[in-house]
């Protein structure tokens, strides 16, 4: 049994819930602040922030992704939460739930990169756009909360594989391209985030600068193949699984979703040393299984089978976390900080043990299991006091705000 601590509450940067179960008899209810009437409770609309994009590499040449650094600044005199990592902008799936299921939270934040070729006769000439698909974790996602603060910045590099627009006769168009980015953020509870604590997660969407960048075809030498399937134990396809493709050194190339048929296949490949990694696209919990595969003059195809098999987790940091943002009060609702927070998570197979301190600002963002879990609060001179955390499934975040009586030991 592993117990997984994270203490420190400024900067957290870069994911099957646990459900909840009975509090311990010594366990007592939550001391929350108790919110007014939501109809009657004004939303203050999140701080604008700014967009600059840069890009790692003047050229791409195919298969190889590009790294655009996201400069993310906030130029008003409000604090805010970033949700890391943006991944790709995706339409929102309409997942059935059972009658006895609890609703689950969604959103998070995306990244929407926008690609044209920057000659306008060859744009002219354009069949089929270009593409841009934005790569995800390798692997199990570990999602975070970053603060920043009024008039701070923050970088985060989103991977991008490039693809370009074809003309007449399905002909690549390579070249230099106009590239932009939309950064945005939407989450399910976003007002009930702001009601509990009163400071905004960053909701929205701004568009960035407008960079150029060069794509280029394969070099000559780039003929190999890294094929294969996604099978299960009975070595049946499986779809759903999500597979990356990295160099030597662990750096992504590009990624694939199998279909019904568990195939994926990655060409125009130089002959070299890849990793072949694959995780479920959906899963709560730490399904990576990956290969090295090297391709060679002899053998420039390589046919790569990835053999999943059930998994049983008895380690916290196996099983996906959830960004949590917690405030603390004193009983004059003003911000409590020094408030030593102290996070258990049990359910007979799973323990797990996070720690925080709150800041200035009586806030401490952490990485929870869903499901309950207890919290204790210390402050030197004071009675330690529990409350209990309620953290609903799904994605995004959670929020939580307690009243904190120092009660004289």
């Amino acid at each position: 049994m592993v117990m997984a601590c994270l203490v420190g509450v400024s900067w957290l940067l870069p994911m099957t819930p646990a459900l909840g179960q009975e509090p311990p008899p010594s366990l007592r209810g939550p001391k929350t602040i108790p919110s007014p009437p939501e109809q009657n409770t004004p939303v203050a609309a999140p701080p604008q922030i700014q967009l600059l994009i840069s890009a790692r590499q003047q050229f791409v040449a195919e298969p190889e992704a590009a790294r655009i650094v996201l400069h993310i600044h906030n130029s008003t005199p409000q604090t805010t939460w970033l949700y890391r990592r943006a991944k790709g902008k995706h339409p929102l799936e309409d997942r059935p739930r059972e009658e006895d299921q609890p609703i689950e939270t969604t959103g998070g934040s995306t990244v929407e990169v926008r690609l044209q070729p920057a000659d306008a006769k060859a744009a002219q000439a354009v069949i089929t756009p270009a593409e841009a698909t934005t790569l995800e974790y390798v692997q199990m996602p570990k999602p975070r909360l970053a603060k920043l603060a009024a008039g701070g910045d923050y970088d985060e590099v989103s991977i991008v594989h490039l693809r370009p627009a074809l003309a007449e006769g399905q002909k690549p168009v390579w070249g230099a391209y106009k590239l932009t980015v939309a950064y945005g953020a939407s989450f399910s509870n976003g007002d009930q985030f702001q009601r509990n604590l009163g400071t905004p997660l960053w909701r929205g969407e701004v568009t960035s600068n407008t960079i150029t960048v060069e794509l280029r075809p394969p070099l000559p030498d780039s003929k190999g193949v890294l094929a294969g399937a996604a099978l299960g134990k009975d070595l049946q396809p499986r779809a759903g699984i999500r597979v990356s493709l990295s160099d030597e050194q662990g750096q992504l190339i590009d990624q694939q979703v199998t279909g019904g048929d568990g195939r994926f296949s990655f060409a125009n490949l130089p002959l070299t040393t890849y990793w072949v990694a694959g995780r479920r696209e959906d899963a709560k919990e730490d399904t990576l299984i990956y290969h090295h595969e090297e391709l060679t003059g002899a053998a420039p195809s390589v046919n790569s089978q990835l053999v999943f098999f059930p998994v049983e987790i008895y380690e916290a940091k196996k099983l996906v976390h959830k960004p949590v943002l917690l405030r603390v009060f004193d009983a004059d609702h003003k911000p409590l900080g020094g408030i030593e927070m102290d996070v258990i998570f049990s359910n007979g197979d799973i323990l797990d043990e996070v720690k925080a301190t709150s800041g200035d600002d009586g806030m401490a963002a952490m990485e929870l299991l869903p499901g309950r879990s207890s919290i204790s609060l210390n402050r030197h001179g004071c009675a330690e006091q529990v409350e209990r955390v309620d953290v609903d499934p799904g994605v995004g975040v959670d929020s939580f705000k307690f009243a904190f009586t120092c009660e004289k030991k």
